[in-house]
């Protein structure tokens, strides 16, 4: 009943924008010379399609066209997926278009992601200096303007621009990359590692390696001269072929039940953890990961020497305040982003309705996650999870649940944040997301599990929205966990 975790979101956003997450080949015998095309310009439309494969099942298509004009390039990506997300099956369809210049520099662009009754659609264009957004969820349309320091790509024209400028070999050329579906900005480098042959329906073609990085994933594509992407893979299972269009869309007459991805994702622990909401102390040891990526000191975790201390915090009545908090410190944690609509009147009003007259934070904290607790149906969801989707919807895991009660408390006044990372069940630990409320101190809150505080199994990793969400992605099929000791 928990998770869609990082991967839910990661898995949608990553084909929307044609990145993998990549496996480097080793070949017996060295290929034939091959050199990107100099071509400065394309001239003539193109299309391709690949199938998208986890651990080599068949679960969607991809595709991409690009159409030069005048001035640059109309691009456009569109996706379909069926997924498994514990045990229940969803198809998430994706769309881009996109308009850059001859340098292949972001212009305008206009995303949508369809999943069941989701629907989440960004938009923005650049105007010089800043990037104007338009945002639209839950019939509700917002806007944002971002400022520029540098001119923004889209990763989905990354390999198109390096078929057509020159990338000198073996140098790192860093791109800044807006997202839009996390709508953040990342710097993402990118190499010409070497040539190679790859395998492509039985037959070995001579291919370039490219090497894209960003947030600590090495993402590899193989290309071809003109730029065509012929193959990617991802260490997580992953992985991109090219196909004819019919082939690649064949995967919508299956009817087998696809790979759960989130079960494929758990770290499984030797000794299990009993009655966890029952423990006060826990300790494990961490390996497979980069710890300068991760905020794992802190509150209630201390981590030394790869062994990670949590302790459940103590909270009573008395950590309370008079609500709406007004210190000026704990602004970010009190107004509104484009995901956390803690300032729409719907939000607002329900705010209000469940907390009435009571202004004392600690009751509050409580009143709120009983009510996403008993009013947010648990379904593991694909979506860009927003607070007003999931008031119209009332639907979702982990982050819809956390999204909702931490706008509900940001509108009530009491500082609220997101974090993810992981959650034992059953035998495993499973990527997670849950909330951290201020009461003189940041204390758990896990309103999926209805949780106050959050049991020692939950494991902190990063603060922050869906952007800093994809920081986990680096973690999946490398982390182990020991559990060392519980009390």
């Amino acid at each position: 009943m928990i998770l869609k975790q990082s991967i839910g979101i990661a898995v949608v956003v990553f084909w929307c924008v044609m990145n993998v997450l990549l496996i480097k080949r080793q070949l017996w015998a060295p290929p034939p010379p091959l050199f990107v095309s100099a071509t400065e310009t394309l001239t003539e439309a193109s299309q391709e399609w690949w199938g998208v494969y986890y651990h080599g099942e068949k679960i969607g298509f991809t595709s991409q066209s690009i159409e030069p004009n005048q001035s640059g390039y109309q691009l456009r990506d569109e996706s379909l997926l069926r997924l498994n997300l514990l045990g229940t099956t969803q198809r998430a369809s994706t769309r881009l278009a996109m308009t850059v210049n001859k340098e292949w520099v972001l212009e305008d662009f206009d995303f949508e992601l369809l999943s069941n009754d989701v629907r989440f659609q960004s938009r923005g264009k650049v105007i010089p200096g800043q990037l104007h957004l338009e945002i639209e969820s839950a019939g509700h349309i917002s806007k944002q303007i971002i400022a520029l320091t540098q001119p923004p790509y889209l990763a989905a024209a990354l390999k198109p621009l390096v078929a057509t400028q020159q990338l000198e070999p073996g140098k790192e050329h860093f791109f800044t990359i807006f997202d839009p579906a996390t709508l953040a900005h990342q710097i993402t480098s990118v190499v010409i590692e070497a040539r190679e042959q790859i395998t492509v329906d039985d037959q070995k073609i001579p291919a370039i390696r490219l090497r894209q990085r960003f947030k600590g994933i090495s993402v590899v594509s193989w290309i071809d001269g003109n730029g065509r992407t012929l193959k990617e893979e991802s260490p997580g299972g992953f992985a991109l072929r090219q196909e004819a269009p019919p082939e690649a869309k064949s995967f919508a007459d299956s009817r087998g039940v696809p790979l759960d991805l989130i079960a494929r994702a758990s770290i499984a622990v030797g000794e299990s953890i009993a009655l966890p909401q029952s423990r006060s102390n826990l300790r494990l040891r961490l390996s497979g990961l980069n710890v300068m990526d991760f905020a794992l000191d802190g509150e209630r975790q201390e981590f030394s020497d790869n062994v990670l201390s949590i302790e459940r915090e103590q909270v009573s009545p008395s950590d309370t305040y008079k609500i709406p908090l007004t210190d000026g410190r704990f602004r970010s944690f009190l107004q509104p982003t484009a995901f956390l609509q803690s300032d729409h009147p719907n939000i607002r009003d329900h705010a209000g309705q469940i907390l009435g007259d009571d202004t004392d934070a600690h009751r509050a904290v409580l009143r709120l996650k009983k009510w996403v607790y008993n009013e947010i149906k648990k379904q593991p969801t694909i979506s860009i999870p927003n607070a007003l989707q999931v008031l119209q919807t009332k639907i979702g895991d982990c982050n819809e649940h956390t999204v909702l009660f931490n706008a509900l408390a940001r509108a009530a006044g009491i500082p609220a944040r997101t974090v993810v990372g992981l959650v034992y069940l059953r035998g495993a630990f499973y990527y997670h997301a849950w909330s951290e409320v201020w009461l003189g101190k940041w204390v758990s809150l896990d309103s999926v599990l209805d949780q106050f505080p959050a049991d020692v199994t939950h494991v902190k990793f990063i603060e922050g929205e869906i952007d800093r969400q994809l920081d986990m992605l680096q973690l999946i099929g490398n982390l182990r966990i020991e559990v060392l000791q519980q009390e």
